[in-house]
């Protein structure tokens, strides 16, 4: 493995990352369609998006990490051959999400009355946000589970089964999307019911591709209490992290708010606009972790290191591209996701960060994703959770209530986020290989 030629490593790369960007583009289509036919409904409705949307992301971030969690595990044991060992993670691990995802579902559906009433401007309506809210935690499940599906097709290199689905709940989800907003008139329940149940068939079509790949026995063994502690162990960590990176987004999300719908709406829009580039940095990261680890797991470093530089090389090219394309035609991109000419000057203001976010992202998403190939979530956490904590957070605060620099000082503050971020995962990755050799 580790003497293939460098492009072959990059070919391979990409052939497994791509059909993962799409998969990963569920939720930003999702969200994407959603923001676009809510706001040309009203900018009141794409408002309640704005608001609604960062707290439900905040929750799936609570579950999607035991997805991750078993990509990990089946990478290394697929790597080595061991497919009885790949089955027992899946099975295992099922039943793990499915547990995890009703038990947030149920406690965060109590909590939204609450969480809506601290984060919403005064011109919000309370109770259509606490519906949308509580429609798209009925999902929450589902996406637990798929989360987990995807995580075993991917660990065992089939990214492309999980792409297929994923284009097929973006179609499903526009088209009942677009009869309950527009046809019934449900408004922002109707955007979240669509999304609900476009998740919730994706998950139905996963199942089946997932026993055909590795086995009926998926479903039917019992539960192994090593691998659940194992997945756990994973797991946990990248929740922590899910719930800072995702949780400070609705912060953040809240102070925006404070001024107004316009910049709400705008902030709405505008990350959408990163989330498309996050989506490439995200997707390659996942690609270079999963061979990364298959290549741990046959004890093949050569590779690993040349998957790595191959994954930098593509990851960094990409993300930097669509970036710098984004932001020359975001006169007619914003156009297309809000009719409101304010909203879209408003986000036009803070489109200069794009540029500068995809190379910072990049960096950081390198050396996470050898700490997860490793199987060192906890580094990539203590990471996350020094730049969220000492950085953003306050550096946001400090721009947009003290200096009052608006939007841009908000944006300002989230690069320096992002690059204490990528600093601080380097560090982790630099002193993980001194303990342990890589």
């Amino acid at each position: 493995m580790g003497r293939k030629p460098w492009i072959a490593r990059l070919r391979q790369v990409s052939e497994l990352a791509a059909p993962v960007v799409l998969t990963s583009a569920t939720t930003l289509v999702l969200g994407v369609t959603d923001t676009a036919l809510l706001g040309h409904q009203s900018t009141a409705a794409l408002g309640v998006a704005a608001l609604v949307l960062p707290v439900w992301i905040c929750c799936t971030a609570l579950v999607v990490p035991w997805g991750s969690a078993t990509q990990i595990l089946v990478a290394r044991r697929h790597g080595g051959g061991d497919i009885e060992a790949v089955r027992t993670v899946a099975s295992t691990g099922l039943s793990g999400a499915a547990a995890v995802g009703v038990t947030v579902a149920v406690a965060a559906a109590a909590a939204a009355p609450a969480i809506v009433a601290v984060t919403a401007p005064v011109s919000t309506d309370l109770r259509e946000a606490t519906v949308m809210l509580w429609i798209l935690l009925c999902g929450l499940p589902f996406t637990a589970v798929t989360a987990h599906l995807r995580g075993v097709l991917a660990g065992i290199g089939d990214t492309r089964s999980g792409a297929r689905v994923a284009v097929a709940v973006a179609v499903l989800n526009l088209m009942v999307s677009w009869l309950l907003i527009f046809g019934a008139g449900w408004g922002p329940a109707g955007s979240a019911a669509g999304s609900t149940t476009a998740v919730a068939a994706g998950t139905l079509a996963l199942i089946p591709r997932v026993r055909r790949a590795i086995g009926l026995a998926t479903v039917r063994n019992r539960v192994n209490r090593t691998v659940l502690h194992a997945v756990t162990g994973l797991a946990v960590p990248d929740v922590v992290f899910g719930v800072v990176g995702y949780g400070s987004d609705a912060v953040v999300t809240a102070v925006v708010a404070r001024a107004g719908t316009v910049s709400l709406a705008a902030h709405r829009v505008m990350s959408l606009a990163v989330s498309l580039v996050w989506m490439l940095v995200f997707g390659i990261g996942v690609a270079v972790a999963v061979l990364a680890g298959q290549c741990l797991g046959a004890g093949d470093d050569r590779g690993r290191r040349a998957v790595v530089r191959a994954g930098a090389v593509l990851m960094a090219g990409a993300s930097g591209a669509v970036a710098l394309l984004l932001t020359a035609l975001s006169p007619v991109v914003f156009r297309l996701v809000t009719g409101d000419a304010a909203v879209s000057a408003t986000g036009r203001e803070v489109v200069w960060s794009l540029p500068i976010l995809a190379p910072v992202m990049s960096i950081g998403m390198v050396y996470a994703a050898q700490l997860r190939a490793a199987g060192n979530t906890k580094a990539v956490m203590s990471a996350s959770v020094f730049s969220v904590v000492c950085v953003t957070l306050p550096a946001v605060w400090i721009a947009a209530a003290v200096l009052h620099w608006g939007l841009p000082g908000v944006y300002l503050a989230i690069v320096a986020g992002w690059t204490a971020r990528a600093a601080a995962t380097r560090r982790r990755w630099r002193a993980y290989t001194v303990v342990t050799p890589a």
